[in-house]
């Protein structure tokens, strides 16, 4: 040990470089992981185990890094971890406010396994948010100089560009992750089958790289292209600067080929504060600024074209969601707007209410008998187990029967389905009544109709978002000091509010398993003391980054390198409005976020040296 000391301190050894290998590895890993789940996961999924591609490996990794960086921090402690100064201390105590909230959200968790471990396809329990905190605080004081900077860009790059490649693929609808190597590739050999199929759900004309989701990968296009900017701007090696070029490039193809309109506001976002800060060379230069802004613009113009319009498909939607926020909505009711609009039961009979008539399903004689509300018999027809009928009023409905498991004695399940889509599942009970159930767990349902804030007649806002948050905010009265335990989202929704996930989804058995906003995220699974500690680091990082770089003249290196990871911090966090946390990402955010503090230290220290020696 004592000549591993004595090396470092003579080879000078650069501690940053273990990030550059985090940044570079952990986004990129595909890999099946078969997850046992434990009593509460079985009751709610219906099976004891799941399978996840994107998340568990990500995640048990990034945990091996994590130990290795802290036994690093533990033996070179003192020459890490140097006094630094009010911000930055200030920062740490905001941290450690919110890690402590967030181990206290996962103790007293009733959620075991998820608060600990995550969920099985996310795997962002308490251990993952321990990770983040490590790479964050390692790369506050291992980055001690610009040069460090290449450990943060070089990575990126090769993400950019590797996830560029396999997004080329994707986009076209020929998924490499599906193909023969692919297959071998992310999927162990033990689990292995001949002919087996993957089943990414993911349509041409998106990609998602490694990101898990085309979501994800705005939030990751959010960060890096600010940062490939602005290290052009500080760079003369020609070689390097081309690369960087080529990847701004990547960059925006993976922003509108992902469509993901989170990060297209997180890149508007940036661009916002990036002319605020840089105002007075705006002012000087608008000419070349506004040149150089209109050919992007005709680029991506041209590339829609190209591509038949797909490339800013979803750009109408954010427009028109945009406006909508101001529309009157007060009177609407959703429930007017999707065919069923209640299901009752009494005694032994089941009452589906549609918009201009009822249908009461009961079993007689070992047949299902229908009627209508006036309690006339309404004919199905029998094909094989579908029934069908030609009644004006019920003509796109029709019901298929059969055994629900092996151990059924009789055929016990009925399914409706309207225009040809499932919707609701009744199983036929032992005294022949019939019961409302969850198609994949089969246990019993009773609809709900949960507490909503906001958002009336706006449900279907941002892909159903504002269904998402008008169920999710009156949550938050249970969670003034600790949170629900890390990853325990999709426990909490009101799974059971089925027509409402019918009007938002049109489809009810939609399953919603997160948040789809960062700070509703923390507040409902770490509590808002933890969301408070959490947003108190942001503007802490925020207002500084402001005071050292807005309204300048004329910007050095390093300055340059702290504006671009800067406003790529920004471009994560309004991503964040619509995106949630997720580690295929956030790794990336939590180190881009922990260099942005560090780079802000040198500047502050570099202007403090100035000063007095004017």
């Amino acid at each position: 040990m004592e000549n591993l000391k004595k090396f470092c301190k003579d080879k000078s050894i650069d501690f940053f470089f273990p990030i550059s290998l985090v940044l570079g590895i952990i986004p990129l890993i595909v890999r099946m992981a078969v997850v046992h789940l434990d009593a509460t996961n079985v009751d709610f999924y219906g099976v004891a185990t799941q399978t996840d591609l994107f998340s568990q490996k990500k995640a048990f990794y990034l945990l091996i890094f994590s130990i290795i960086l802290v036994i690093i921090g533990i033996v070179f402690f003192k020459k890490i971890f140097e006094k630094r100064d009010k911000i930055i201390n200030l920062i740490l105590i905001a941290s450690g406010v919110f890690i402590l909230f967030t181990i206290l959200s996962a103790v007293f968790s009733k959620y075991n396994q998820a608060a600990f471990c995550g969920a099985y396809d996310r795997a962002e329990g308490l251990i993952t948010i321990i990770c983040y905190m490590i790479l964050f605080i390692y790369s506050i004081y291992t980055f001690k100089k610009t040069d460090n900077y290449k450990y943060l860009v070089v990575p990126i790059i090769i993400l950019v560009i590797i996830n560029s490649f396999l997004g080329i693929f994707q986009y076209f609808g020929h998924d490499l992750i599906k193909t023969e190597l692919g297959k071998t590739i992310v999927i162990p050999s033990k689990y292995r089958t001949p002919n087996m199929e993957l089943s990414l759900l993911y349509e041409a004309g998106k990609l998602y790289g490694t990101l898990f989701h085309y979501n994800y990968v705005g939030s990751f296009v959010a960060i890096c292209l600010p940062i490939l900017l602005c290290a052009i701007a500080y760079e003369y090696d020609v070689a390097y600067k081309l690369s960087l070029m080529a990847a701004v490039l990547l960059s925006v193809w993976l922003l509108f080929g992902s469509t993901s309109r989170a990060g297209i506001i997180g890149i508007f976002m940036s661009i916002v504060f990036a002319v605020i800060i840089f105002w007075k060379i705006v002012v000087k230069k608008w000419k070349p600024i506004l040149i150089g802004l209109v050919s992007v613009l005709v680029v991506c113009v041209g590339l829609n074209l190209v591509s038949k319009g797909s490339l800013f498909e979803r750009i109408p939607s954010l427009i028109s969601d945009t406006f909508s926020v101001f529309k009157d909505t007060s009177d609407f009711n959703y429930k007017d707007h999707i065919p069923v609009k209640d299901i009752k039961t009494s005694d032994k009979t089941v009452e589906i209410i549609f918009q201009n008539d009822s249908l009461k399903i009961a079993l007689g004689d070992g047949q299902y008998i229908f009627k209508n509300s006036k309690d006339e018999v309404i004919e199905f027809d029998r094909n094989k187990n579908i029934l069908t009928t030609t009644n004006e009023a019920f003509k796109n409905v029709s019901f298929s029967f059969g055994k629900l498991s092996d151990k059924s004695t009789r055929s016990d399940g009925l399914l409706m389905s309207i225009d040809g889509k499932e919707t609701f599942m009744f199983k036929l009970q032992d005294d022949n009544s019939l019961q409302l159930i969850d198609p994949s767990t089969q246990k019993d349902i009773i609809l709900e109709d949960p507490e909503a804030i906001g958002f009336k007649g706006k449900e279907k806002l941002g892909s159903a978002r504002g269904y998402i948050w008008s169920r999710s905010l009156p949550l938050l009265k249970e969670n003034l000091i600790l949170g629900s335990g890390p990853d325990s989202f999709i426990y909490r929704f009101p799974q059971n509010d089925l027509l409402g996930k019918y009007y938002a989804y049109e489809d009810p058995n939609t399953v919603v398993d997160k948040p789809h906003n960062l700070y509703l995220q923390i507040a409902l699974n770490e509590g808002l003391i933890a969301l408070i500690a959490f947003l108190a680091i942001m503007v802490i990082y925020i207002v500084d980054s402001l005071k050292l770089y807005a309204f300048k003249n004329e910007y050095d290196k390093s300055q340059i390198i702290g504006i671009g990871t800067f406003l790529g911090v920004i471009g994560y966090l309004f991503a964040g409005i619509f995106n949630d946390s997720v580690v295929s990402v956030a790794p990336i955010f939590w180190i881009v976020l922990g260099v942005g503090v560090a780079i802000n230290y040198l500047n502050r220290k570099e202007l403090k040296k100035e000063n007095s020696n004017k």
